[in-house]
């Protein structure tokens, strides 16, 4: 069904508001055992979603409901789907809000995206893998996609983005006469970051090698620990899950305007800057899944909050204006070289069986699966097992970033991340 008779049957329909996100999938898809391919296919896909918003009688309150279609249906099932939608958000009494309205910066961008040439780049990256007979590539698949996403409101936006989104799986295997073992990396991008995922790469063959040889993690009790992977991302998604607007409105962030997050800090400060855009992303867009316009903008400098960011409903509430959902961030680097962060004593974490932030509460915990124990003489040893725990709100307070940055998709970060005082149970 065409979007303007979708269109057409939701200003017929009574509805208060309504919203339809359009996206148009095409792509291909690569599966490889070791460098042999395995199959691959094409995809042609197009998915319409429709958000119906209803204002209560006394206007006091608005309910909002949402379903997915795809393009084939009937006009009658249209129809329905819509009767039923306003039924449903008519069960929902959120109070009253008002929905964006169109930006004065022209936000639309279609551009046409070589989806056959960014696959190709990807299959030439990896058949110049280098492997051994101790560590090789099991396996890997390739998602390449161009996606044509039109977002339309009842309030007036009507804006177009054209985009790449990449994806590659792989399966690092190391192995020696005793063990095996094997790393499961996942590469999310825009297009093929050629440097950056083969020298990624290019670590893990060697991590694995290591992973092979490392002995158990010792009790350490209380101690330095350092994050260097990209679990490290977990750390500082506590920094701008505490800066939405969801969570200041439902009291789950205690963050302010103006106020420092944490007293007598004696480390680094962190800065975070929301991004339209970076470099090899997938989430590089004009607009958020709202239609609102996505900007550059400073949401927390130097440790002190100075913009929040999120759904519409929540920003009115908080009597926010032009916010909206960031797709990229940046936290700046500290002012510690990566020397002066691995010195020992300290146990650098690399990869996680399980690591997680819980971002309202600031538990951190983790499973080692591989972390290099360094040692006050300058010694240097892999070890397996055990884990880390900690709470990140105390943590912070001595938390040391490295000057230089990893990006990771969507997210620049530093590189080296230390934290005083984690808990570390030993494997032994």
């Amino acid at each position: 069904m065409k979007i303007e008779k979708i269109v057409q049957l939701l200003k017929e329909s009574g509805a208060f508001a309504w919203r339809i996100t359009d996206t148009l999938t095409k792509g291909w898809e690569f599966y490889f055992i070791r460098h042999s391919l395995d199959q691959n296919r094409s995809k042609d896909l197009e998915n319409i979603q429709i958000t119906v918003f209803v204002l209560s009688e006394d206007g006091k309150s608005v309910g909002s409901a949402t379903a997915e279609m795809g393009p084939d249906e009937t006009e009658e099932y249209c129809r329905l789907t819509i009767r039923d939608l306003i039924f449903q958000a008519g069960l929902v009494k959120d109070a009253y809000y008002e929905l964006k309205t169109p930006g004065t910066d022209p936000v639309s961008k279609e551009q046409e995206i070589d989806i056959n040439g960014i696959s190709a780049d990807f299959i030439d990256m990896m058949k110049n893998i280098r492997e051994d007979d101790v560590t090789f590539l099991n396996s890997y698949e390739i998602f390449v996609s161009s996606v044509k996403r039109r977002i339309i409101s009842s309030t007036g936006i009507d804006v177009t983005e054209t985009y790449p989104v990449s994806l590659l799986e792989t399966v690092v295997n190391a192995k020696d006469s005793e063990h095996e073992i094997e790393f499961y990396k996942l590469y999310d991008s825009g297009t093929c970051i050629r440097d950056d995922m083969s020298s990624d790469l290019g670590k893990t063959f060697l991590y694995g090698r290591d992973r092979l040889t490392a002995k158990k993690t010792p009790s350490l009790g209380k101690c330095d620990v350092v994050f260097s992977g990209e679990d490290a991302v977990r750390l500082y998604e506590f920094f701008k899950d505490g800066l939405d607007a969801a969570y200041i409105y439902m009291k789950y962030s205690s963050f302010k305007k103006g106020t420092p997050i944490a007293d007598d800090v004696k480390g680094d400060k962190v800065t975070l800057k929301a991004l339209r855009e970076l470099p090899g992303s997938s989430l590089n867009r004009m607009t958020d899944s709202e239609g609102s316009i996505i900007y550059d903008e400073v949401l927390m400098n130097e440790n002190v909050p100075e913009a929040f960011h999120g759904e519409t409903k929540f920003s009115y509430y908080l009597g926010e204006k032009n916010t909206f959902i960031p797709g990229n961030y940046e936290v700046s680097g500290g002012t510690h070289s990566k020397e002066e962060l691995l010195k020992g004593p300290v146990l650098e974490c690399i990869f996680f069986s399980d690591f997680r932030v819980d971002t309202m509460s600031g538990d951190i915990f983790g499973e080692i699966r591989l972390a290099y124990l360094h040692e006050k003489d300058g010694s240097v040893r892999p070890v397996t097992g055990g884990s880390v725990s900690g709470n990140i709100k105390d943590l912070l307070k001595d938390m040391k970033m490295s000057t230089d940055r990893t990006r990771y998709d969507s997210v620049l970060i530093p590189s080296y991340t230390r934290l005083a005082g984690v808990t570390v149970t030993g494997a032994e």
